[in-house]
């Protein structure tokens, strides 16, 4: 078969194209240090790319929302901690109480008491930011406050009133409110896989009676051996202060909860970090460039482009102008 000029411009053209296309798709690896710019140029390796990238933003939600939740759990137990150290305090002022201790005495106590019970109050009513952190589902109001005879309440109901067998004496407001971070779980009561994240004022105060009719509120306690000892009475007084030793175990249950809680969420930061790492390499596997690889094929794809121009210019025949030089 003839092989005619047309024939081999033609061919040339579609080798001078090919070249600098592969040569401009290299140029465009290394200024954009990616793969691919458009699904188009690798639809199979595109599609793992989206699905790691969805991956990835996942993880990063989840890992936001835990980071939020350790830092609303350090808050509260570093109350409860606090916590802790005022009803030493307590018990270190009361058990001062007894002999000949006259009324001036007793009652310089019970005011030293008063500041303190206020204290508690004011812990248990700790914000978050914008949200009450010991409140059960309510987060947006005071969970505990006073009426006026001095009885606590939370949310809105009489924390001693509190009667298992009576629903009208239950408190509102007060499920326990579980996290999805990673785990598939979420809103209320959803313990089999979220984290708990909510904490309930009574749980850690104590609520209700025991079975020798004392009252379980550490406040209320307080609040007990105050009166007693401003009225005299320090025989009801010491009588409180053991109910107040004996109660203590509230708090310590309580902080030991909020300790593997907070152990959780460690652990899932650091699968959840784990995971971001995987998952990073993998999106750099699917859509990175190596550099160094890229680099040595456009100087190679380069040299093959000015070879063809080269050829380019034996092929094309001498213009007039040539013939005029």
């Amino acid at each position: 078969m003839r092989i005619t000029e047309g024939m081999m411009t033609a061919s040339y053209n579609r080798n001078l194209q090919t070249n600098l296309s592969n040569l401009s798709a290299s140029n465009m690896k290394l200024t954009s240090k990616r793969q691919f710019n458009h699904v188009s140029e690798d639809p199979a390796r595109a599609a793992k790319a989206f699905s790691v990238r969805t991956q990835i933003a996942r993880n990063e939600q989840y890992s936001s929302v835990v980071e939020n939740a350790s830092s609303e759990l350090k808050t509260t137990s570093d109350n409860v901690m606090n916590l802790t150290s005022i009803l030493e305090t307590v018990i270190e002022k009361s058990s001062r109480v007894g002999g000949t201790m006259d009324q001036t005495a007793m009652n310089s106590i019970a005011e030293e008491l008063k500041g303190l019970k206020e204290e508690v109050l004011a812990l248990m009513n700790v914000q978050y930011g914008d949200k009450y952190l010991f409140g059960g589902t309510n987060v947006s109001g005071a969970p505990f406050t006073v009426d006026d005879s001095g009885a606590l309440l939370y949310n809105g109901k009489a924390v001693d009133k509190y009667d298992p067998d009576n629903p009208d004496t239950h408190f509102p407001s007060n499920k326990d409110v579980y996290l999805d971070v990673g785990y598939g779980s979420t809103g209320l009561n959803g313990g089999n896989k979220g984290i708990k994240v909510s904490t309930s004022g009574v749980e850690v105060l104590g609520y209700g009676t025991d079975d020798r009719g004392r009252v379980n509120n550490l406040y209320s306690i307080i609040d007990d051996i105050e009166n007693k000892l401003r009225a005299g009475d320090q025989t009801g007084a010491i009588e409180s202060l053991t109910n107040l030793k004996d109660k203590q175990s509230y708090v310590t249950t309580a902080t030991a909860e909020i300790g593997a809680r907070q152990n959780m969420l460690e652990r899932t930061k650091s699968r959840l970090s784990s995971e971001l790492l995987t998952l990073q390499e993998s999106q750099d596997n699917l859509e990175g460039v190596d550099m160094e690889k890229e680099a040595i094929n456009y100087q190679e794809l380069k040299t093959a482009w000015q070879a063809t121009l080269q050829i380019g210019s034996a092929l094309i025949l001498p213009s007039i102008f040539d013939f005029i030089n």
